[in-house]
């Protein structure tokens, strides 16, 4: 009764997202899509020159039967598929170099709804009359629409987007079986040079680990991070603890084990304690893992619950 109601509320959250954002209208040529700021457009089917930017829109891209000619910087080309592993760079994910996109003469660009540089730069393309939208990528639950609608984009039949299909079907057959098992408490800590911030469930990590059954820490809010403290985490005491890394994941760990787990009051989280302190690799949690969703639920399902036996 527990796995249906939770099915119950993922698909409802799924149509919900759906309302706000998805497609309107599509012909043979042509789909009007509502982006998730609401502004409606209109965007080319079959589309040959392609500028991906956003590194973790690229698995789902080519998931979805694409090819680009561009896309961003990225930390770890293990987090791409390997035909776009050697294509040029058009800059970093959040200063994409507008001179670079347009030498490059592309039929569609593909932005992400976050950044408000990808917005300024949307808006300048539309004026240039070169179709460019924005998409929400936030977390796993919006992989499976936007795998549709690029689907649609680039024309591929559903029959050869089995890939995209074998995910989902992965990803609940590891879900169902992690719901199993007594639900441990987590909190997911965001690292980079600036500081630590706690996630929420509408961050990446935490919802998956929230799908696997586990109760997160941190309190439900609109963004997808927020304040970190050590005397909260002491407040909360964890029964595990996850930290993803954006930046040098060398130093960044070296940095939280300086900062964070050498002071004193570490010693008492439960945690701690117990050895359940996991630092994530960036290719399948900082970036959205895409096609390789199962691989990253099943790893954190074993993390979540050690010794437990999972099938993908």
């Amino acid at each position: 009764m527990r796995l249906l109601s939770f099915f119950c509320f993922f698909f409802t959250l799924c149509a919900v997202h759906a309302a706000a954002s998805g497609i309107v209208s599509e012909t043979a040529e042509s789909i009007r899509y509502r982006q998730p700021d609401g502004l409606e457009v209109t965007l080319p089917k079959h589309p040959k020159r392609v500028v991906v930017g956003y590194g973790s829109l690229v698995p789902v891209w080519y998931c979805a039967g694409g090819t680009a000619v561009a896309i961003p910087e990225v930390q770890s080309k293990n987090a791409l598929p390997e035909a776009a592993r050697g294509l040029p760079t058009v800059g970093t994910f959040s200063t994409l170099n507008t001179e670079k996109v347009l030498e490059l003469r592309p039929d569609l660009v593909v932005l992400i709804n976050k950044l408000n540089s990808h917005l300024r730069l949307r808006e300048l393309l539309t004026a240039m009359k070169i179709p460019a939208f924005t998409v929400k990528y936030d977390n796993y639950r919006d992989f499976e629409a936007l795998t549709d609608l690029f689907r649609r984009l680039n024309n591929t039949d559903p029959a050869r987007c089995a890939a995209a299909r074998q995910v989902t079907d992965s990803v609940n057959r590891i879900v169902a079986q992690a719901r199993q098992y007594p639900a441990p408490r987590f909190t997911t800590v965001f690292a980079q040079a600036a500081g630590f911030r706690a996630e929420t469930d509408l961050a990446n990590t935490s919802c998956m680990l929230s799908m696997l059954g586990g109760k997160n820490t941190v309190p439900p809010s609109d963004g997808l991070r927020t304040g970190f403290s050590i005397e909260q985490l002491l407040l909360d005491n964890p029964d595990v603890i996850f930290v993803v890394m954006m930046g040098n994941n060398k130093a960044l760990e070296k940095k939280f084990r300086h900062e964070i787990m050498s002071q004193k009051a570490w010693r008492e989280l439960d945690a701690h304690r117990t050895g359940r302190v996991h630092f994530l690799p960036s290719d399948l949690y900082l970036y959205l893992a895409g096609p390789r969703f199962p691989e990253a639920f099943l790893h954190l399902a074993q993390l979540l619950y050690p010794g437990r036996e999972f099938a993908r």
